[in-house]
């Protein structure tokens, strides 16, 4: 997977992003935009993780940053490659809810935290974002050197 920050503000902002990606980044907090492989996350007013998943329409990391730079010339944005800083973790099953509720004091409910939601919060004692990209299917976007523990602590909860 490929992550990228983007971060700016405006309607010229948001309607350049969507002409270098073919999908306009989510104003509503704590949404998803997803559209095949590529995936915009919601983190703050003027935030956005882009989450590019393999298959699918084959990206290149240099050449999207620099489309979505050409677009964004002249306005003010940021667009850096964070792949490195993370790792992602999927949590999937019918006891996803109760894993992840063990991890985190997020209420995850259908009701409560629905399919294309995402959230920022602390996870079993680290930082991370959450995704829901199913009933039962959630992505877990962790800084790199917390992956292993995350990834052993959620084993663990499982078990129980």
């Amino acid at each position: 997977m490929m992550h990228l920050s983007l971060r700016g503000s405006g309607e010229r902002f948001l309607e350049a992003c969507e002409a270098a990606l073919g999908l306009r980044p989510p104003s509503t907090p704590n949404t998803v935009a997803s559209s095949g492989t590529l995936s915009i996350l919601w983190l703050g007013p003027d935030e956005w993780l882009i989450v590019i998943s393999p298959g699918g329409k084959s990206w290149s990391v240099p050449v999207l940053i620099e489309e979505l730079r050409k677009a964004l010339a002249g306005i003010h944005s940021a667009v850096v490659d964070v792949t490195s800083s993370r790792k992602t973790l999927v949590v999937s099953g019918e006891r996803a809810e109760e894993v992840l509720a063990k991890a985190a004091t997020l209420d995850f409910s259908l009701a409560a935290f629905p399919v294309g939601s995402c959230a920022q919060t602390n996870i079993a004692r680290t930082q991370g974002i959450i995704q829901r990209r199913g009933a039962q299917d959630f992505v877990i976007y962790v800084r790199t050197s917390f992956a292993p523990y995350l990834r052993a602590w959620l084993a663990d909860a499982g078990e129980a």
